[in-house]
């Protein structure tokens, strides 16, 4: 016959429902079963570790007939107490009976009780009344991953519409450029045609000058006759 730690180990994996001695209800995937304690991925990212004594029930949805992969990431100790000590010094929720919940800096964890920090205060909690241990530092690196990498998304879509209006600036500079260069050679077109027209103009035809000639040759004639 197994015992209800080894029952628990096979649903390993698992969405299951937790039903606390106080009548809370909770949901996770069941990432590892202890010998006091079992530790649940919620699907808010959190990692959740529940003492076994605060549990009185454990429901899984006959339907899930494949378990899901379980990445790992989390404290392991075969008693709770492991996992208290690895988190100290680290920013812990502690979901004590009924609805109270206290968030701080675990300062300590002695034989029967725990010490948390809380500002200028200092939170003394005895095991048997925590209902769940919530480390805080797994989500706060997830957030700050994403962060990170939205922070670096960001970066990269300003750099690239400084590069596209850098390109639309130079593209605009060159456009811009050759309607000078064109009216320029516009204007010294037109100034070489008014230059010619003036050339032309200057310019008298041959026989205008043959004309001028007779005629001064037939004054000079009249004038010796007389």
């Amino acid at each position: 016959m197994s015992n209800f730690n080894d029952s628990l180990k096979g649903l390993t994996g698992y969405q299951i429902n937790i039903v606390l001695n106080d009548g809370t209800k909770l949901s996770g995937q069941l990432a590892e079963v202890s010998t006091d304690y079992l530790t649940v991925y919620s699907s808010e990212n959190e990692t959740l570790y529940y003492p076994i004594s605060q549990i009185q029930a454990v429901t899984k949805n006959s339907k899930d007939v494949e378990a899901l992969p379980v990445t790992d990431d989390h404290l392991k100790g075969e008693k709770m107490s492991d996992v208290l000590s690895q988190s100290l010094l680290s920013w812990v929720t502690i979901n004590g009976s009924g609805k109270a919940s206290y968030s701080g800096i675990l300062s300590a964890v002695e034989e029967d009780h725990i010490v948390l920090t809380q500002g200028k205060d200092r939170v003394y909690l005895k095991h048997a009344s925590v209902l769940n241990i919530y480390d805080g530092t797994k989500k706060t690196a997830s957030e700050n991953q994403e962060k990170s990498s939205s922070s670096s998304s960001s970066s990269k879509d300003n750099s690239s519409q400084k590069q596209d209006s850098s390109k639309d600036q130079e593209s605009s500079n060159k456009s811009s450029s050759n309607q000078k260069s064109s009216q320029q050679s516009s204007k010294n077109q037109s100034s070489t045609k008014s230059s010619t027209k003036n050339t032309k103009k200057k310019q008298q035809p041959a026989f205008y000058y043959d004309e001028l000639e007779g005629a001064k040759s037939s004054s000079s004639k009249q004038s010796t006759s007389k």
